[in-house]
């Protein structure tokens, strides 16, 4: 009976995250449940929302802190190359 419980509860959860974050989707859906809710955002919706947009304020810095160290670790590899590529010329190659 619990695994059930808790199945169900995981289906639920899964297909409400994939419902509020699919980007393609989420203003229809928010429109359907505030039509269906009388025109305001369920209760229970409140936290899942802000956890959502919260995972996604996240998701977002950490893309821009890895782009971030990919350009900071390019430019240290071309620095290297053309140090190595200028001592290189000096030695009469």
């Amino acid at each position: 009976m619990r695994f059930l419980l808790g199945m169900a509860l995981g289906v639920a959860t899964g297909l409400a995250a994939y419902l509020l974050l699919s980007p393609a989707r989420k203003e229809d859906v928010r429109r359907r449940l505030q039509g269906v809710a009388g025109g305001e955002e369920p209760p229970l919706l409140r936290p899942l929302r802000r956890l959502a947009e919260d995972a996604a304020s996240q998701a977002r810095q950490a893309w821009d802190e890895a782009r971030q160290a990919a350009r900071q670790a390019e430019q240290e590899m071309l620095q290297r190359y053309q140090r190595l590529r200028y001592r290189g010329e000096g030695q009469g190659r």
